[in-house]
């Protein structure tokens, strides 16, 4: 699992550190209310050598990134956290990898938002992913294969490996906006295995003709299942966050 960072809010003019580590700054940041009501993401977050141009992101979708969280990780959250969007132009003085630029969005978040979290353990619901009753459908490739994916999109309910752990495909899944929860592998099995898996995501833009969830499709396609249960998970939790941002 992917740590979760606990952020550290000093008072104003003094270090801003995370883990020890100076934090940068972008060098230009202009954030505006969007109030166009549409429910349409545009635009890029971090890339081009650090660059933001996002228009219409309400807030959790930018603190989910900024800190590598998942939606189910994230709580204290207000109300209007997924609900007021905002319009983001940013840039660094010089390019930067994705990973600094990680980092600048979250002294963004903390500059203009006032954000401040702290980190914990909770117990909360989780799936186990295990091999089904019916048997495994899928085989390992050879050791010298090359590995990876393909596809991966949750829009259209597909997931092609040419490549993958069962470790790697039950993190794959927890991104899945029909599980989201974490999935732990509990499968026991070792090697990368190469499959396709087609499923049907909920939402308006749905093909309602093959109509088979995710978790049917991991069963009929691969042999594998989703058990519920529950387990402990690291969250951040928001201590506070100002829904008007300080002046550009």
């Amino acid at each position: 699992m992917k740590q979760v960072i606990l952020l550290a809010v000093f008072a104003a003019g003094a270090q801003r550190a995370l883990f020890g580590q100076a934090l940068e700054s972008f060098e230009v940041a202009t954030i505006k209310h969007n109030i166009s009501g549409s429910n349409a993401i545009g635009g890029s977050t971090c890339l081009s050598g650090g660059k933001v141009s996002v228009k219409n992101i309400p807030l959790n979708l930018l603190i989910e990134l900024a800190f590598d969280v998942k939606g189910f990780q994230l709580l204290g959250r207000p109300s209007w956290l997924n609900s007021e969007r905002f319009d983001i132009e940013a840039k660094p003085s010089a390019p930067v990898p994705y990973s600094q630029c990680k980092l600048m969005l979250r002294t963004l978040l903390v500059d203009r938002f006032k954000l401040a979290t702290h980190s914990e353990s909770k117990q909360l619901p989780v799936y186990k992913l295990v091999v089904a009753k019916n048997g495994l459908k899928i085989h390992p490739v050879d050791a010298a294969a090359t590995l990876g994916i393909r596809t991966f999109d949750t829009g259209k309910g597909q997931l092609v490996s040419v490549g993958i752990s069962m470790a790697q495909l039950a993190g794959m899944l927890s991104l899945i906006r029909e599980v989201e929860k974490q999935v732990a592998d509990e499968t026991g099995l070792a090697g990368n295995y190469e499959f396709t898996l087609n499923w049907t995501p909920d939402g308006p833009s749905a093909d309602t003709v093959s109509g088979i969830s995710i978790f049917s499709a991991l069963q009929d396609q691969l042999g594998l299942k989703l058990e519920a249960g529950k387990g402990p998970v690291q969250v951040m939790v928001i201590d506070q966050i100002e829904k008007v941002p300080t002046e550009n």
